[in-house]
C-alpha cells in the first residue's frame, strides 16, 4: 500500500504504512501552509506580473488583486485649487511621512485606491496603519469609503501593464491638484491633531524647518494592520475566502466547473 494523505479540519497528515501494514503518522502540517506550498511548487507564483517599485504586499483572491506600494518620506510639490471662481490656484511644497497605497484590481484592470500613512516603514503585515492628512482622501467611517482616494476624471489605464497602471494612478492622484471636493476628508481630521499641519501655511513652514517632522506627528490610527484591512476589503468585494478548512475544500469541489 502507498502513502496516504488525510485532510481533517485545518490539518493535513501524511500517513505511511509500516512493515506490519499499519498506518503510521509521518508528518502533520496546517492546511493553509500545505496549500501555499502546493501553489508555489506547481507554478502559481511564477505567473505573477512584474510588480511596481515599492511593492510591499500582494494578495490575490479569485479575479481580484490587491497591491500595497510604499513610498518613503519626502517633500512633495503640488497645486491647491480652492473652491469657487474667486480663489487662485497656488503651488505648495509640503513634507509627508511614509505613504502606503492600496490599489485594487479586478481582472487585471485598476478599480480603486486607498491611501494610508505611517511614521516608519512596514516591517510586518500586522503593523498599524494611520489616516493620512490628504484632502482628496475620504475619512468617512464606512468600509466602502474610508481612506479611499478620489480619482475623479482619471483616464482609462486598461491598456497598460499592471506596474504601469500603478505608476499612472499614483502620478494622476498627485498631479491633478487638491481641493475641497470631499466633505469629510482626512485633512480635516488630521488638522485637529497637530498645529503644524493645521493649515497649508503652517504645514509649509514646518516643512521648511524640518522635512522629517511628519515622522513625529500623532497620526490617527485606522485600528487595523495591513493584512486585516486587505482581508476586509476582499471580503467586502465578495472575493472568495482563503481555504483554511476541509469544509472550504468541499465548497471548492462544488464550485469546480468541469468541461
Amino acid at each position: 500500500m502507498g502513502d496516504h494523505i488525510e485532510i481533517e479540519g485545518g490539518v493535513v497528515r501524511l500517513l505511511r504504512h509500516s512493515g506490519q501494514g499499519e498506518a503510521v503518522l509521518d508528518r502533520e502540517v496546517s492546511l493553509h501552509t500545505f496549500l501555499q506550498t502546493l501553489l508555489a511548487t506547481t507554478g502559481g507564483f511564477c505567473r505573477l506580473p512584474v510588480l511596481p517599485i515599492g511593492t510591499r504586499f500582494i494578495l490575490g483572491r479569485g479575479s481580484d488583486l490587491l497591491i500595497a506600494v510604499e513610498q518613503p518620506p519626502q517633500v512633495r510639490h503640488f497645486t491647491w485649487r480652492p473652491a469657487g471662481p474667486q480663489g487662485a490656484a497656488r503651488d505648495y511644497a509640503l513634507a509627508f511621512p511614509y505613504i502606503l497605497y492600496l490599489l485594487l484590481f479586478h481582472e487585471e484592470s485598476f478599480d480603486e485606491m486607498r491611501i494610508y500613512c505611517r511614521p516608519a516603514p512596514l516591517t510586518s503585515d500586522t503593523d498599524p496603519l494611520y489616516l493620512s492628512n490628504l484632502w482628496n482622501v475620504s475619512a468617512t467611517e464606512t468600509c466602502m469609503a474610508k481612506c479611499r482616494a478620489c480619482l475623479q476624471g482619471r483616464p482609462p489605464f486598461d491598456d497598460l501593464t499592471l506596474a504601469a497602471q500603478v505608476q499612472a494612478v499614483i502620478e494622476f492622484f498627485w498631479g491633478t491638484g487638491f481641493n475641497t471636493a470631499i466633505e469629510e476628508s482626512c485633512f480635516q481630521r488630521a488638522a485637529k491633531r497637530d498645529s503644524r499641519i493645521g493649515t497649508l501655511e503652517a504645514w509649509e513652514m514646518a516643512s521648511r524647518q524640518n522635512s522629517l517632522f511628519p515622522l513625529g506627528v500623532d497620526w490617527e490610527p485606522v485600528g487595523m494592520g495591513l493584512s486585516e484591512i486587505a482581508d476586509g476589503l476582499m471580503a467586502w468585494r465578495g472575493a472568495p475566502p482563503p481555504i483554511d478548512d476541509t469544509a472550504d475544500l468541499v465548497d471548492l469541489i462544488y464550485r469546480v466547473q468541469e468541461g
